[in-house]
């Protein structure tokens, strides 16, 4: 997958939450359509777990289509389905971010990568297909997997290892778990099982929860044994 230029150096555009102490770790943090990493400032800055640096990614402004009108805003990939494949160039410019912090961290397991609704699928896809080392983890909120058909071709050989968190609302009327779940069949069928944690909430629709940051929460401490 070729990298646009646009999309080439997301790290100088990016928020970054310094390590308070040593940096050992490093949280990557993909953003939703239209948001900004100023929706996540607040919360990493709250949660921050020690001696963990964290990236908080701004997606290029563009013009976006939604019902056939044409919108300026921040996003990962066109929000047409037309336009995903295409979109999905920026996959690449991710991982430079994760190389980036690896150079820091020298061990690809102390960094664990994240996001929300777009974020989350543009993060789902890089972390199963980085090949350099085996990530910490990946947290999927409220997303699904992208180029269901491709998948298994595009599978580093550690996908079936990383630990992996879904977090998903039943009442999720953006991205509807009906729509989604077959992503998470595919990647059952793949071999990626035992190792992902797929929880659906009653009562939440396309948002993250109280219970869900939690879930996090745990998942980062356990993940980034801290």
């Amino acid at each position: 997958m070729a990298t646009s230029s646009t999309n080439e150096k997301l790290i100088d555009t990016a928020h970054i939450i310094e390590s308070k102490g040593t940096h050992h770790h490093s949280i990557i943090w993909l953003h939703g359509f239209g948001d900004s990493s100023d929706g996540y400032k607040d919360l990493f800055t709250r949660i921050q777990p020690s001696n963990t640096r964290i990236v908080l990614p701004n997606a290029p402004k563009r013009l976006v289509t939604i019902e056939n009108r044409q919108y300026q805003l921040r996003s990962w990939y066109d929000h047409d389905n037309t336009a995903i494949e295409a979109g999905l160039q920026v996959i690449e410019s991710v991982k430079q971010l994760i190389d980036e912090e690896l150079k820091l961290v020298d061990d690809a397991s102390h960094i664990i990568i994240g996001g929300f609704s777009q974020g989350a699928c543009l993060s789902l896809l890089a972390g199963l297909t980085y090949t350099k080392q085996q990530l910490g983890g990946i947290i999927c909120c409220s997303g699904q997997l992208v180029l269901e058909n491709k998948i298994p071709e595009f599978l580093s050989e550690y996908a079936k290892k990383i630990p992996i968190l879904v977090l998903h609302g039943k009442d999720d009327n953006r991205i509807p778990w009906d729509n989604a779940k077959s992503g998470f069949e595919i990647l059952k069928k793949n071999g990626i099982n035992d190792n992902m944690d797929v929880v659906l909430e009653d009562g939440v629709g396309h948002s993250i929860s109280e219970r869900g940051f939690h879930l996090i929460i745990i998942f980062i401490i356990k993940q980034l044994k801290l």
